[in-house]
């Protein structure tokens, strides 16, 4: 995962473009309800049946990739799958994001931001 070779002003890019797709898979009580139990592969594939776009986009941005153009089949989306949810990194991040968002967030993140903005 290219994600975490990246350092300052990079991971800070990266960090930026990650936080609306991740905030929307993450701001889904379905998924995050499903990660909270323990449940993570049930959370997995909620996330991908329920936020396609900004899942393809989460791992496109990890891979160093454009999303619009990124490619993923049914052969590698599992072992990308795994390696996110064995990254001690990747979980602490997305349990503290889960957190923010389940005491800061009253509804989507666009009811929480002026005129409806993300």
């Amino acid at each position: 995962m290219r994600a975490l070779e990246l350092s300052n002003e990079d991971s800070l890019d990266l960090f930026a473009d990650l936080l609306e797709p991740a905030a929307e898979i993450i701001s889904d009580k379905a998924v995050t309800k499903e990660f909270r139990k323990g449940k993570r592969l049930s959370a997995v594939k909620t996330a991908i049946k329920n936020h396609k776009k900004a899942v393809i986009e989460v791992l496109a941005l990890l891979d160093g990739e454009d999303p619009e153009s990124y490619h993923i089949d049914v052969l590698t989306l599992p072992v990308k799958a795994i390696e996110l949810l064995n990254d001690p990194a990747v979980q602490r991040v997305f349990t503290s994001l889960a957190q923010m968002t389940k005491e800061n967030a009253s509804g989507p993140v666009t009811d929480n931001t002026p005129d409806g903005e993300a």
